[in-house]
């Protein structure tokens, strides 16, 4: 299975599930399979003797305020601690009864943070990230689920990420993207993006303020932020991908300005707001967004003249759809749009796609 496709899975195993999959993994992982696997003061690492680095690995039991050190000896060596592995202090509060992590440092030597580090570690409230961090693992994806993150702190050496004017997240400084984001976050109106992931679970959400600096709103970026009711988004923003908004299901009042061109497949789905359209098929603006609802058998359905582009599932399942009319103003069709539309017979794709 694929990096990509277990992230996407996490949403729909279950915790007990999780609990006995990591399980496994620390086993599988354990010093007695493997020399290269050690606990130096309640920590994992996999250390790589050709380099003299240490990754942090799977840690089941740690809990507290967790200070991850720069450098570890084992057997008289000196091991350099340059990252921290993919799920390494995941569902910390699942495991084993442990209370989990509150906060933690991560030391200047490291250099990279693999995927879902610290996924769900739910009383995690406090990080703070060292001066030679270069890499977060799909953008946001470290912290999703950290319901109780409310302070979140890049040392200002850094060079490729910031925190700047106390805004409560990491923000890549090249790009102006906030990849990770947490319930006291002020997006300073220098941002550009809003990066995949990096609100995703926060919980403790309820309010946020989009400036107007920002352009796009990445995958994922809002999904699952219960506690969010309302959203304006400024009138710079252009795209906003897929699932952005997924899951809020207390968002129940969206603004979305006319120059919101660009909406991936359920950006807006499993909230108040969708849960509220009548069936059919829903328009945001010049996007053919999605049909609600069971479709009738034998549907021919026309297209609203002067629309742009069809979100990605738009149709998926309806199998009721027999024949459908594109405006040649469509000028893209998202992935898997048609699936399972089996009463389809005929579709003409106009030039303008």
């Amino acid at each position: 299975m694929s990096k990509l496709i277990m992230l996407k899975a996490m949403k729909t195993i279950s915790c007990k599930s999780w609990m006995l999959i990591l399980s496994i993994l620390v086993c599988l992982f354990s010093p007695e399979r493997s020399g290269a696997n050690v606990k130096v003061n309640g920590i994992c690492y996999r250390l790589y003797s050709e380099t003299n680095t240490a990754m942090v690995s799977g840690n089941e039991t740690l809990s507290g305020d967790v200070v991850i050190p720069e450098s570890i000896v084992y057997d008289g060596i000196t091991y350099s601690v340059n990252s921290i592995d993919e799920w390494a202090f995941s569902y910390q509060d699942d495991r084993y009864n442990s209370p989990g992590l509150t906060s933690v440092t991560i030391p200047n030597s490291v250099t990279s943070i693999g995927i879902l580090a610290f996924a769900r570690c739910i009383n995690l409230k406090t990080v703070k990230i060292g001066s030679g961090l270069n890499f977060i693992g799909d953008e946001g994806s470290p912290f999703v689920g950290c319901t109780s993150l409310t302070s979140i702190i890049v040392d200002s050496d850094n060079k490729t990420y910031d925190s700047r004017d106390n805004c409560n997240a990491i923000i890549e400084t090249s790009t102006n993207t906030l990849v990770v984001g947490c319930g006291n976050t002020i997006i300073p109106n220098s941002v550009t993006s809003i990066g995949g992931s990096a609100f995703s679970g926060c919980t403790g959400l309820t309010s946020i303020e989009i400036p107007n600096s920002v352009t796009s709103i990445g995958y994922s970026a809002f999904s699952g932020c219960t506690g969010l009711i309302s959203i304006e988004i400024p009138s710079c923003v252009t795209s906003i991908e897929g699932s952005a908004f997924c899951d809020c299901t207390g968002l129940t009042s969206i603004n979305i300005p006319n120059s919101v061109t660009e909406i991936g497949s359920s950006a807006f789905d499993n909230t108040a707001w969708y849960n509220n359209q009548p069936d059919g098929l829903i328009y945001i603006n010049e996007v053919a967004y999605k049909y609600k609802g069971e479709m009738p058998e034998g549907t021919a359905l026309v297209l609203r003249a002067g629309i742009v582009s069809i979100t990605g599932y738009a149709f998926s399942g309806s199998k009721g759809l027999s024949s459908i009319e594109i405006p040649n103003s469509v000028t893209s069709i998202g992935h898997w749009a048609f699936s399972g539309c089996t009463g389809l017979t005929s579709i003409e794709i106009p030039n303008s796609v």
